[in-house]
């Protein structure tokens, strides 16, 4: 399962100047656009340090629709395990978040819960965000689904969020397809390509390829090892 992209913001010293002047007089969502920006320039330090400041000045229990968005909390807690500190940390930060009612927060702690071994405390956590919207959370919540052995639940999961547009889920929506359904599998395999999933690539080239249409194939293993060259074994590659 993949972290969530974080998003990024203008990469221009302008931009910073005044995310400053504004985060120094104790603008908490302007501390946090620094941090994004800072990150974005590779100064992780400082990122992480604006970050802080944002979370410090911040209200974890309020609800989502009263006081500063916690989102700070979220993302700080995103660096804090992708760099590696402790992982009390990481859950501190993202249980913050997450009780704050942050879904992407609530996501992360999922994500992390699930690495711990666990699953059902993950699957809540999933569950609560995917409710609240949150299309990573739906993926995820499809893929522990899928691995408990509820097809079903997967596949309405990975369908919500397909729908809204999560390349991952149409991958995931495509595999589970592939055999049942090819030409439903294929369409979600081109979606997700176009929306440059190279794994996707991979896949519609293989089934082109099963179909006949070596020439297309051709196309779609060639796409995919282009966009990542971990994909050196994609003419090879077989969905299972």
């Amino acid at each position: 399962m993949r972290w969530p992209r974080r998003r990024k913001q203008g990469d221009t010293g302008r931009a910073r100047d005044w995310y400053e002047r504004a985060a120094e007089t104790g603008d908490s969502t302007a501390m946090y656009n620094l941090g994004v920006l800072l990150e974005a320039q590779g100064d992780s330090e400082g990122a992480r340090a604006w970050y802080q400041r944002a979370a410090d000045v911040s209200h974890p229990d309020a609800g989502p629709d009263a006081g500063p968005d916690p989102d700070p909390d979220a993302n700080l807690s995103s660096q804090v395990h992708e760099q590696g500190d402790a992982t009390e940390e990481a859950r501190a930060w993202l249980q913050r978040a997450a009780d704050a009612g942050h879904p992407g927060a609530m996501n992360n702690l999922g994500v992390l819960l699930y690495h711990e071994g666990a699953t059902e405390q993950a699957r809540t956590w999933y569950q609560r965000a995917a409710d609240a919207g949150d299309l990573d959370a739906m993926a995820n919540l499809g893929s522990l689904l899928h691995e408990q052995g509820d097809a079903e639940g997967a596949r309405t999961w990975w369908q919500q969020a397909a729908e809204a547009g999560h390349p991952g889920a149409m991958f995931n929506l495509g595999i589970l397809l592939h055999e049942q359904d090819p030409e439903a599998a294929r369409a979600w395999y081109q979606r997700a390509a176009d929306a440059d999933d190279p794994d996707a690539m991979a896949n519609l080239g293989s089934l082109l390829h099963q179909q006949g249409d070596t020439e297309q194939a051709a196309i779609w293993y060639r796409r995919a090892v282009e966009t990542d060259d971990s994909q050196t074994g994609a003419m090879y590659y077989h969905p299972g």
